[in-house]
């Protein structure tokens, strides 16, 4: 009894041989056909010789319309599109998840990944291409564009239109201290104050702001970071007097692939945030952790301050979002827009978890590559 899981074929066995190549060829077009994906087989000219039902359906045809035709007769790819398709299968034999914009039917543009290999078929090559429609990704990636550019336009405005009336205030007010000052009674000399500390609240917002708006915008540069070293800096760079006031517990911190600058500022705001938040309680601790999981390294940072109502936890992460008021806690709310914009931008996720009056823990991950 012959084996029909071997490897090897007699030279004589030419109907086993056959037979097997059939149920092969088979095997593959049922998988051809079913496929979720538009596919098409076609000649080294790139005349289409077989196509699936969901290839038909997308490009608005019948098989009789496209089978002995090229993509460029039938209007599927333009004649920019088909010689750039030419041009990849001439220098590497293959598409390999390239984007290619082909047309319906009926005109509609179509952004695809392709990927064209070789096969071969009773003795013949022939091209098996493969397409996935990514046309509603690429439209939201050009809105996020046009976001952008919108953003940036925003920064500049804000960068150049806004600080020009500050410096004014700041200035005025200047004047107005050295040469009034000493005329003007109590309230004078504290709503000078506080004209003096709300101009100053008005120029962090904006540093904030153009913080925020200028993550994100060029590409990520990641080398190994050291988050020991990291947060040590990051501490010695808080204030004096209330880093004495706190106990800072750091275990020993994995070290991580990312963008210094950018962990570096995650750290401060996460930081600053608890060294402020559990200021109030007779004896702030902080404890900064951090452990591996599959892969991804978590760190967090919990203290034993005022905490939040954890029900509110989804509004943490937005721009001017604030869980206190300002005469409890000063803030813009923008750090931890701040935080997860980088986060995210590392492939990695914020989180926090909380209890009124009883501390929070914030987390951020962030994946092995």
């Amino acid at each position: 009894m012959k084996n029909l899981f071997s490897t090897e074929i007699e030279i004589n066995d030419l109907d086993l041989a056959t037979a097997l190549v059939k149920e092969s060829q088979a095997g593959f077009f049922k998988l051809f056909n079913s496929s979720p994906a538009y596919m098409s087989l076609t000649t080294l000219g790139r005349v289409y010789v077989k196509v699936n039902k969901r290839f038909l359906e997308k490009f608005e045809f019948t098989e009789e319309e496209v089978l002995g035709h090229t993509s460029a007769e039938i209007g599927i790819l333009d004649k920019e599109e088909s010689q750039k398709v030419a041009a990849i299968l001439k220098e590497k034999g293959k598409l390999q998840n390239d984007l290619v914009i082909c047309r319906t039917k009926s005109g509609k543009e179509v952004q695809t990944v392709s990927s064209i290999e070789k096969i071969e078929f009773n003795g013949e090559t022939y091209l098996l291409s493969t397409f996935l429609d990514i046309t509603k990704q690429w439209e939201a990636e050009e809105k996020l564009k046009i976001a952008n550019k919108d953003l940036e336009s925003f920064s500049y405005s804000v960068s150049h239109d806004l600080r020009a009336p500050l410096r004014a205030i700041h200035g005025f007010i200047q004047l107005l201290d050295e040469d009034y000052g000493t005329k003007l009674e109590d309230e004078g000399k504290r709503l000078i104050e506080t004209v003096k500390a709300n101009a100053v609240k008005m120029e962090k917002l904006i540093d904030d702001l153009l913080a925020f708006s200028r993550i994100g915008r060029k590409e990520l540069q990641k080398t190994e970071v050291d988050m020991n070293a990291l947060v040590a800096v990051v501490i010695a760079e808080q204030d004096k007097a209330a880093v004495e006031h706190t106990e800072i517990i750091i275990e020993n911190l994995h070290t991580v692939q990312g963008n210094y600058d950018l962990l570096r500022q995650v750290m401060v705001n996460l930081i600053s945030n608890a060294i402020k938040y559990s200021s109030k309680k007779e004896k702030p601790v902080i404890r900064i952790s951090s452990e591996k999981k599959n892969n991804i390294t978590i760190f967090s940072v919990k203290d034993n301050g005022a905490g939040f109502d954890i029900q509110y936890a989804d509004k943490l992460f937005g721009v001017f979002q604030r869980l206190h008021s300002a005469n409890e806690f000063e803030g813009t709310g923008v750090g931890l827009a701040i935080v997860q914009r980088i986060i995210t931008n590392h492939h990695g996720k914020v989180w926090a978890e909380a209890k009124k009056d009883e501390g929070a823990t914030f987390y951020f991950s962030l994946p092995e590559t």
